[in-house]
């Protein structure tokens, strides 16, 4: 199994503000005051760490394990694709102390924070992505597709945990209701190959929260 960790010296506050419904439009002196405390709060929190492995696909399925992965969503996803690569990234427990401790004191700031906490587990995924595309070089790849995207089931979830092992490498479980612990982690499944088709591209259509997305509703897609 391939463990990794991220280090960072910033958060991308531009999708901080997306997340906080802002859309294209900048944050207010207010609002950008405090996205610039919480970040400055929240970065010692952070200790961001990732695990990956790498699988031959045999008819749209990982070889050698028991995982299947079902519903046309993926499969259409992995279409062309030879290999898959599933990820699991998480930032820390710490960060949903910290997110926890804030909505006793202050919601506002809480919102800040938990909205500060989601760009940066992107931005992990991205540097991870990054250091896995150096160590093991594919001359294309999608874009990360994740339980709960199309028809591919979020009950999946504890099953890919295992096959990572990211409880024991990164400390990341599910809970009985489906979500993942710590909060700001996040599983995905990145199909690799030689000629892949470029109409693998992530669209509101096959997300299950398109009916309640702030970044759609400010005209993201």
């Amino acid at each position: 199994m391939n463990v990794g960790t991220i280090v960072l010296h910033e958060i991308d506050k531009e999708t901080a503000e997306r997340y906080l419904g802002y859309g294209t439009s900048s944050a207010d002196p207010v609002t950008a005051g405090l996205l610039r405390k919480c970040e400055a709060e929240l970065l010692p929190e952070i200790k961001a760490r990732y695990v990956y492995k790498i699988f031959d696909l045999t008819d749209g399925q990982p070889a050698g394990c028991s995982l299947c992965l079902p519903g046309n969503s993926i499969r259409e996803h992995l279409m062309g694709c030879s290999k898959a690569l599933f990820l699991c990234a998480t930032l820390s427990s710490a960060v949903d102390r910290l997110i926890r401790k804030k909505q006793i004191g202050s919601m506002a700031e809480a919102m800040v924070t938990d909205a500060l906490a989601s760009a940066a587990v992107e931005q992990v995924l991205d540097g991870a992505e990054a250091q896995i595309f150096t160590k093991h070089p594919f001359r294309e790849h999608t874009w990360r597709f994740s339980p709960g995207y199309g028809d591919l089931p979020l009950e999946i979830q504890g099953a890919f945990l295992d096959l990572l092992e990211a409880p024991k490498r990164i400390g990341v479980c599910v809970s009985t209701s489906l979500l993942l612990v710590p909060t700001k982690s996040v599983t995905a499944i990145i199909g690799l190959g030689e000629h892949i088709e470029k109409k693998n591209r992530k669209t509101c259509e096959i997300c299950t929260l398109r009916g309640n997305c702030s970044f759609r509703a400010c005209g993201t897609k």
